[in-house]
């Protein structure tokens, strides 16, 4: 079967489109202290992509309709069906649609989870360098925040076990919050790793909250494994956020699917969720959800196979042109995870190069914690085009620097 996406088109999202894309229009405020005016767009968690046809046109004929009401019960029940088909076609899943909870987004439900398992100064962990919005939510929330952080060597992540094993064991440890496949290192934990933490945990009676939203975006020689196919003593202590946006590029519809296996746990997670009282869905989200999980199969294995060979393709180039800088290739996440460490500049000088000199907007290592320092994080999800003007500017900028 040939392909049928066309990932090399380039598909204009700047201000003058009225795309009103984050990505690419109005992140100034994001990077103070930079001019990144002008800066490819390379930062955001989404893809550069059009969606899958069949997910474009439930949306077009639902737009069409001309009322934007609020959504019934029956479309949500719809994509709880289509995401229960997808779990178990691709990851061998049986999550039971009773187990599910729908939200506009994952981290809402983090937070709240944050809110119900914990209390006012109790622990919580997570592994640095993490995406940012789970310390973020830690604190916010009035927790202390637990870093297992992840050992590095040679451009290759861990877990430092004996430290997580001291962190459960702490009275006050109530929930850990997992990311896997992880954002931003791209380790595709395996299921020894999984079933280390996950029995460290329960073991301790601590929460395990597994966010697998990048799940689907895994690359060759490597498999996903959900933390829900372990065993069912594990899944009686676990939540797990999945959601459609990363891997079809709908995070601005808002859907996402959360699998709470045990009964208490769920109706506690619900309850707290309706205290806060976050927005109905809207009127698309659900029917896209519905639509990319039953349909989407070749899109998703046509985009991965597209974006490892963007990253095949920066690999080779670094090790050609940019001296100092190393690209760690992700197991899975269409993030790549760049090391700057080489270049004896300091994180000041570092993002200066990236952010003012180059011309490319990404997310700062040190947002994502420990261990961030001197790394940045590069969304590749995106046409070659874009890679190679990338890349070429990152040649030009490191040039300029070293002649000096």
């Amino acid at each position: 079967m040939g392909n049928k996406y066309d990932f090399e088109k380039v598909i204009d999202r700047s201000k003058k489109s009225g795309s009103y894309s984050s990505k690419w229009q109005g992140f100034e405020s994001r990077f103070p202290g930079y001019d990144v005016e002008g800066a490819l767009g390379m930062w955001v968690a989404d893809m550069d992509f059009l969606c899958p046809e069949e997910v474009i046109e439930v949306v077009k004929v639902r737009a069409e309709h001309g009322i934007y009401g609020y959504v019934s019960n029956d479309s949500i029940d719809a994509f709880k069906n289509a995401a229960q088909g997808w779990f178990q076609r691709r990851y061998g899943y049986e999550a039971n649609t009773d187990w599910m909870i729908f939200n506009g987004g994952v981290v809402p439900v983090i937070n709240s989870a944050i809110q119900e398992f914990t209390e006012p100064g109790d622990g919580v962990i997570v592994q640095h360098p993490v995406y940012y919005p789970f310390s973020d939510g830690v604190i916010n929330c009035g927790r202390t925040l637990r870093v297992n952080q992840l050992i590095e060597s040679n451009g290759h992540y861990s877990i430092d076990f004996e430290n997580l094993e001291e962190l459960v064991k702490e009275p006050s440890t109530k929930l850990i919050i997992l990311s896997n496949p992880h954002n931003p290192v791209g380790r595709v934990w395996s299921r020894d790793e999984l079933m280390h933490v996950c029995e460290l945990c329960c073991e301790n009676d601590v929460i395990i909250l597994s966010d697998e939203i990048h799940a689907d975006l895994i690359m060759k020689g490597h498999k996903f494994i959900s933390a829900g196919t372990l065993s069912d003593s594990i899944s009686e202590n676990l939540i797990i956020t999945f959601a459609p946006s990363k891997t079809f590029n709908i995070a601005g519809l808002g859907a996402s699917i959360i699998v709470v296996p045990n009964n208490d746990i769920r109706k506690r997670l619900e309850k707290r969720l309706l205290m806060n009282r976050y927005p109905a869905s809207n009127v698309f989200g659900p029917i896209a959800g519905e639509a990319a999980y039953k349909y989407g199969d070749q899109y998703v294995d046509e985009v991965v196979n597209y974006i490892e060979e963007n990253i095949d393709y920066a690999i080779r180039y670094a090790d050609e042109h940019l001296e100092g800088v190393r690209i760690i290739k992700p197991e899975g996440t269409y993030l790549v995870w760049f090391d700057f460490r080489g270049t004896g500049l300091s994180s000041k000088e570092i993002y200066s190069l990236i952010l003012e000199e180059a011309k490319i907007a990404v997310d700062i290592g040190e947002w994502f914690g420990a261990g961030g320092d001197g790394f940045a994080r590069f969304n590749f999800a995106c046409p070659r085009a874009t890679v190679v003007e990338a890349m070429e500017r990152l040649k030009t900028a490191i040039g300029s620097i070293q002649a000096i």
